[in-house]
């Protein structure tokens, strides 16, 4: 992995602090989908124990490549009409946002900021068996990413804090009800909505990518309704460095 720096709320996060978040979501994950008959190697077991969350990441993405989206459909349909529901209710009350926002510096990067955010956006938005793989890896909480039209993604992931999955698709290049702008500074920017199937916006991002010295300065910026309590909007910032550590690494 590239040498990065972390930034969150203006103070450095260490790598490994952005580890352990991972290593206790891998062990979330594993013991969710162990419970429901899906089969793990022992060396799995073995991984998390040791701490090696490079092997449990790569275990636990091949594994969820090897079943159909649909199977993760239907495994949180429960829950995530649950998750649903209750962003249905936050955005039906405001239209005020809060911003969950993580800087990640990449030191030294003969990449332009146009080329890192088009190889994010390929990775993101074309359905590829590598394409999948990648970014089911980035972090344990997502279970489908794949792409159902042009410039949109289906995501059903657990975000940072929540009891309960989501499932949404982000419509890259629409901005409508977004709040939030480009930073100073920042050239390149991947806005986006976040809708539930029947159009409801239920958020949105706006990542941003810059050069700084002789690297790249990547804002990843999600928006929430304002009455997702604090607590969530934080720890979404974990989800968000581990996510995007790995995107970055294949695209920087």
């Amino acid at each position: 992995m590239k040498k990065m720096i972390f930034e969150m709320d203006g103070k450095k996060v260490t790598k490994e602090e952005i580890d352990l978040w991972e290593l206790k979501r891998l062990k979330k994950e594993y013991r969710f989908l162990k419970r429901r008959g899906f089969k793990f190697s022992e060396k799995f077991k073995s991984s998390l124990e040791e701490r090696n969350i490079d092997e449990a990441r790569k275990e636990l993405a091949l594994l969820k490549t090897t079943y159909s989206p649909n199977v993760f459909r239907k495994l949180l349909r429960k829950k995530y009409i649950l998750g649903n529901f209750a962003s249905r209710i936050a955005v039906s009350l405001t239209t005020k946002r809060k911003y969950s926002i993580v800087d990640i510096v990449i030191p030294y990067s003969s990449k332009s900021p146009e080329e890192v955010m088009d190889s994010i956006k390929k990775i993101m938005l074309q359905n590829t068996k590598q394409h999948l793989y990648i970014n089911l890896s980035t972090t344990p909480d997502h279970f489908v990413l794949v792409s159902t039209a042009e410039n949109i993604q289906e995501v059903l992931e657990v975000t940072g804090g929540s009891p309960l999955p989501n499932h949404f698709f982000a419509h890259y290049g629409d901005e409508k009800g977004l709040t939030s702008v480009l930073s100073e500074g920042f050239t390149v920017q991947a806005p986006g909505t976040a809708r539930l199937k029947d159009g409801t916006i239920i958020g949105g991002v706006r990542h941003q990518i810059k050069k700084e010295f002789n690297g790249l300065r990547f804002r990843a910026l999600v928006e929430f309704p304002s009455l997702v309590p604090n607590y969530m909007i934080k720890k979404h910032q974990y989800h968000l460095a581990c996510e995007f550590r790995q995107w970055l690494s294949y695209s920087s």
